[in-house]
């Protein structure tokens, strides 16, 4: 790190932060608006995926810059819209729904890379929320919360699989030997599908999720010449 408070520090002008969305207009704006103030991006990129709910609206009014899909095409693909609609060469993503996160939460994903100290990081829950803690606990690998080089993205394929998305990513990091950084976020946290859409309409939405990651795992490990 630089050493200077978060108020003096000038942005990146290589690196970006990509925040996918999907009708999460309640809470975007926290996100997109930190992401602005924090002095660490050169750009901030909000990528509405089809929403209904005014999320580009709650986007825009932050200074992010939005851009919008007319339908939903899944989280993967608001991820490469976003990618290819800056030459950033560090590339960071940040989910919609975040709670709890501070400017330290991003400096501690986001220098280890722009410093070149690592190639990759991965933003991981600690002490927020039980369940969302419990869950990257298990699973700390299929975190949104990501901070690469963005020639590691090169040869990268499997943009159409939804929230596999971060499955695939890690796979593909793999097969090129990259080890990427766990950074634990103490207290930070994301909202559950189910309080977001009502009980029902969110454990559906759940369901297609981990569907996306198990059939995104599956092909991974059918690949010939899977690093282990």
């Amino acid at each position: 790190m630089d050493g200077l408070p978060l108020s003096q520090r000038a942005p990146r002008p290589f690196c970006c932060v990509i925040i996918p969305a999907f009708n999460e207009a309640r809470r975007v704006g926290a996100v997109a608006r930190l992401a602005v103030r924090c002095g660490l991006f050169a750009e901030v990129v909000v990528v509405d995926d089809g929403s209904t709910d005014g999320t580009a609206d709650a986007a825009r009014v932050t200074g992010a810059r939005v851009l919008t899909h007319g339908r939903n095409r899944g989280k993967a693909q608001a991820m490469l819209t976003g990618v290819k609609s800056s030459a950033s060469p560090v590339v960071c993503f940040l989910d919609a729904d975040l709670l709890g996160v501070t400017d330290e939460h991003l400096v501690a994903l986001v220098e280890p890379v722009v410093s070149g100290e690592v190639p990759a990081a991965l933003g991981v829950f600690s002490g927020g929320r039980t369940a969302t803690s419990l869950a990257q606990r298990i699973a700390p690998m299929i975190s949104g919360q990501r901070c690469l080089r963005r020639e590691l993205l090169d040869g990268f394929t499997e943009w159409n699989s939804g929230f596999g998305v971060e499955t695939a990513l890690n796979d593909h990091l793999l097969r090129l030997g990259v080890q990427q950084r766990l950074v634990r976020w103490e207290g930070a946290a994301q909202a559950m599908k189910e309080e977001k859409r009502g009980l029902v309409v969110g454990f559906l939405a759940r369901l297609k999720m981990y569907g996306e990651i198990v059939v995104t795992w599956a092909k991974t490990k059918a690949r010939p010449g899977r690093r282990m």
